[in-house]
């Protein structure tokens, strides 16, 4: 099981590292808005997560399914609307956290990966034992 969450992490670490990637592309060198740039940034970095999470973290093998595609994005969007209530509620009630936003999303994001996506997961992507 620890394994599985390290190569999870991992996933994740490609999937924010395209997001970033991407925006910073779109945004300074493509010269689009970051507001509308951040829109296939998250795309991008979705279809990542979901390829990390099936074939890294959870050693997946085959071609993706409809029910892995569904079921994840539905974890993803309870994930999002979890994340943004979460860090909405930290900055408002530690005032210090809005100068350290970014701090702030890293530490909410990373909570929410933990104690929700990751375990959910595990429904979405049948699992070797062992693995």
């Amino acid at each position: 099981m620890f394994a599985r969450l390290v190569r999870s992490g991992a996933g994740g670490a490609l999937a924010a590292g395209s997001d970033l990637l991407t925006l910073t592309v779109l945004v300074d060198v493509a010269h689009v808005s970051a507001r509308i740039a951040s829109i296939p940034a998250l795309l991008l970095s979705s279809v990542v997560m979901f390829f990390g999470q099936k074939y890294l973290a959870f050693q997946g093998r085959g071609k993706p399914t409809s029910r892995e595609m569904l079921l994840f994005a539905l974890v993803q969007l309870g994930g999002l609307g979890l994340t943004a209530l979460l860090y909405d509620f930290a900055v408002r009630s530690v005032p210090f956290l809005l100068e350290h936003y970014v701090v702030a999303r890293i530490v909410v994001t990373n909570l929410i990966w933990l104690g929700y996506s990751f375990p959910l997961w595990h429904f979405v992507f049948p699992h070797r034992q062992g693995s």
